[in-house]
Formats: C-alpha cells, sequence, structure tokens
C-alpha cells in the first residue's frame, strides 16, 4: 500500500471522487458531483493506493484559519478498512500540516467515526450538530 499526495488532474483525483460520492454521499441520497468542487484545487489531496487502485483518501484544507489546517472527506473502501490505511491517510495529512506552518487540525467527525479519530489523539470539542443530514462533532488536535 502507498500513501500519496495527489491533485485534481489526475486520474487518482477521479477515482477518489468516485470513492467518496460511494461512501460519503450516496448514502445520504446526495451526488458529489452535483456539488461546487471548485475550490478542491486549492485543497490538499491524499490517497491510499494499493495494487494501482485508489482505496481510500482524504482531503486538507491548509490554514483554514491562522495555523489551523482542516481535515475533510475521510473515504476508505469497505474491503480495506480496519488494515490502518486510515490512520496512514491522516498521519500523511499531518505530516504536510506540520511541514507547512499548522500547528493543528480540526474537522467534522460522522458521530460514527467519532472513536476512529479518538484513537489517532483528536477530542470533541462541540456539542453535536447537524450537518449533511447527520450527527457531526467538531474534532481537533494539537499537532507538531
Amino acid at each position: 500500500m502507498i500513501i500519496k499526495q495527489i491533485t485534481v488532474h489526475t486520474e487518482l483525483y477521479k477515482q477518489a471522487l468516485i470513492l467518496r460520492n460511494e461512501i460519503l454521499r450516496i448514502p445520504l441520497g446526495q451526488n458529489i458531483f452535483n456539488e461546487d468542487l471548485s475550490d478542491e484545487a486549492r485543497q490538499v489531496h491524499f490517497a491510499a493506493i494499493e495494487n494501482t487502485q485508489l482505496v481510500g483518501c482524504v482531503v486538507l484544507i491548509p490554514h483554514y484559519s491562522a495555523g489551523i489546517g482542516k481535515l475533510r472527506q475521510m473515504a476508505t473502501s469497505e474491503k480495506i478498512r480496519g488494515k490502518g490505511y486510515g490512520l496512514q491517510l491522516v498521519s500523511a495529512l499531518e505530516n504536510y500540516a506540520i511541514k507547512n506552518n499548522m500547528d493543528s487540525i480540526v474537522l467534522h467527525a460522522r458521530h460514527y467515526a467519532v472513536g476512529f479519530y479518538q484513537k489517532l489523539g483528536y477530542s470533541v470539542c462541540s456539542a453535536v450538530f447537524e450537518e449533511v443530514g447527520m450527527e457531526h462533532y467538531k474534532m481537533s488536535k494539537t499537532i507538531g
């Protein structure tokens, strides 16, 4: 398995959009391809690749606010869950953030993903709120 940074002009980005749509949008009756994706070129994308196939991805909004990056759109294929790919994706994102002068990461975790992020050192820092039609929590972590 390889974790690599990708750009929006690649075939891997297209595969990441398909995975994000399947995992994060279709179950909610939504379609990522109906969303405005124009800002994604300014975001940093990471992909997990196994045998030339994209099996996971995560996106970083660098400097979401002063010294803070925002993790978003984390998705992994069901067939690789529990194998550490998510951990490695988040680690790559955090390392990039550290190298680019960010000292913390925030994210909006779906209620069922809170435990995953807590295992990686993130803390819940909000009451439950609704986003894309489901319960979320704001979480954060100091890095570096």
